[in-house]
Order: C-alpha cells, then sequence, then structure tokens
C-alpha cells in the first residue's frame, strides 16, 4: 500500500476515535444533548479536512429514540447492573480479564486482529487497508449517534458506586467520562456487523467476537451491562442506515475482494491461540 493511502487510512480511523472519545464524555459538558450537537460535531470533524463518516446528518440515528432510557439509582435495572459488576470482579487475573484489557485498545491493527481468528485469515492493515477504512468511518458514524444520548443521561460508571478492581487505569480520566451508551460497545458491534458482512460463511464466529469485544467493559469493571448492550442496539441502527449510502457499499465490496486476496495466501492465524480465543468470547455467564 502506498503511504500516502496508509495515512489516509489511519486518519480515518484516528478521526472516529476521536469521536468515541467525546462521546465518552470529551464533549461532556458544553455540548448539546440534542442532534443539533451531533450535527455540530459532524460539521467540526468536517472543518478538519480528514476523513468523515459515511452518514450525513439527516441520515444518522438517534440513540436518544433507539435505546431505552439509562437505569436510575433505586430501580431493578440499576441493581441488575452492579450485581453484574460485583460479580465480574471474580474476573480478575483470569484469561478473561486478560482478554478485556486487551480489548480497550483502539490502535487499528489490534482492531483488525480481534476479528482475524473469527474470519480465519490474518488481518493487518496491509492486506485489509479497505476494511481498516470502513471500520474508521463506521466508528464516527456509530461515535456520533451515540452522543445525544451520553450526553443526556450523564450515568456514573459502575466502579464509582461499587467496591472492586478495574482492568484499567481508574485515575486516567475514565472515571470523569459516562457510562450509557457504552462507546466501546457501538464501536465493536458497529465492526462486528461489517465484518460478518464482508464475510457471511464466518459470520456467527465474527459476531461472537464482536459481542464479547462489548462484553469486556463489563469484565473490565468501566461499563455496566445495560450500557453495553445499549451500544449494541445504538450500532444495529447505525449498520442499518450504512446499507443505505452508495459510498459504504462500494467499500465494501473493494473490502471483500482484499480479503479473497488475503486468504488466497493462506495467511492464517495461530489454531491454538483461535481455539484459546473461541473459549473465551463465549457470552458471560452473569445473570
Amino acid at each position: 500500500m502506498k503511504p500516502k493511502a496508509e495515512a489516509g487510512t489511519y486518519a480515518a480511523l484516528a478521526v472516529g476515535l476521536a469521536v468515541l472519545v467525546a462521546c465518552a464524555g470529551g464533549i461532556s459538558e458544553t455540548t448539546p444533548a440534542t442532534p443539533t450537537g451531533m450535527a455540530t460535531a459532524t460539521a467540526t470533524v468536517a472543518a478538519t479536512g480528514r476523513a468523515a463518516g459515511f452518514l450525513a446528518p439527516a441520515t444518522l440515528p438517534n440513540a436518544i429514540a433507539t435505546i431505552p432510557p439509562a437505569p436510575k439509582e433505586g430501580d431493578a435495572r440499576n441493581a441488575l447492573d452492579w450485581d453484574i459488576f460485583v460479580k465480574t470482579r471474580a474476573l480478575e487475573g483470569s484469561d478473561r480479564w486478560s482478554m478485556a484489557k486487551s480489548d480497550d485498545s483502539y490502535k487499528p491493527a489490534d482492531l483488525l486482529k480481534d476479528f482475524s481468528c473469527a474470519v480465519g485469515v490474518t488481518l493487518t492493515p496491509e492486506n485489509s487497508p479497505t476494511l481498516l477504512s470502513i471500520i474508521g468511518r463506521s466508528t464516527i458514524d456509530a461515535g456520533m449517534a451515540a452522543e445525544a444520548a451520553k450526553q443526556l443521561y450523564r450515568r456514573d460508571r459502575p466502579f464509582l458506586h461499587n467496591p472492586g478492581n478495574i482492568c484499567i487505569d481508574r485515575n486516567g480520566g475514565i472515571a470523569k467520562s459516562f457510562d450509557y451508551p457504552s462507546g466501546h460497545a457501538s464501536l465493536g458491534w458497529t465492526a462486528g456487523l461489517v465484518v460478518a458482512q464482508l464475510s457471511p460463511e464466518t459470520a456467527t464466529q465474527v459476531l461472537a467476537r464482536g459481542r464479547a469485544y462489548g462484553e469486556s467493559r463489563v469484565v473490565c469493571g468501566v461499563h455496566n451491562m445495560s450500557a453495553v448492550e445499549a451500544g449494541r442496539t445504538n450500532a444495529a441502527g447505525v449498520f442499518a442506515a450504512l446499507q443505505g449510502s452508495a459510498e459504504y457499499r462500494d467499500a465494501l465490496d473493494k473490502a471483500r475482494a482484499e480479503l479473497a486476496a488475503a486468504r488466497a495466501p493462506g495467511g492464517k492465524p495461530d489454531a491454538a491461540s483461535c481455539a484459546k480465543e473461541a473459549e473465551l468470547v463465549k457470552p458471560l455467564q452473569v445473570y
């Protein structure tokens, strides 16, 4: 891949991740919790001259309308969330805990690697540049769609109300950002749906990994389960809207050709590592 093309691909993902960070609290206090706020953020990204998402403000779903209201302290949904947080603290030090720490990464190569076992091909920025770009741009869309709900509900993260360790540094700013809906789960499920569409023959494995990516936030202790579930609902709406984008469909065709080429040399990921991952991505037994 030419250096210029590679730089553009990484820029697209970087912008998308910046928006997700904003949706996790970085835009916080000054961004309106309305569709106008999403339009403003979209305009800000466009003004940078870097790659934007696939969806225009008029076609971008609004999570306030598509996800349930955030649970409040004292109601049954909140009690269930906190019970799950307490139960999953028992996973500290386990292999699943290690996966949750790994899934905290937003690095482009790591995002592709996460789905390599599921697809059966070692995905890299070099052999899958278009998929990397699609993930980056759809990340922008997923973050924008979630932003208004983040700002409306402003729900605290579970470790602020319950004892127990989390898998990342709690002093790194995470405590000042919001829980609901989960940006990580939105990203993981959007990426999973995209990759499953790209590789329907491995859709089950891909979607299992995408779900586990979101559930890693519960294992890590930085999101409530309801926030992860809401993130998946938000992502599903974004994915549905993406189907109406001719630019997205054209990019998917190109990514499909790249995947076929990557499969040809037989570049499969390590079988033992994939077998271990298949066990780790099974749904959490916490209810």
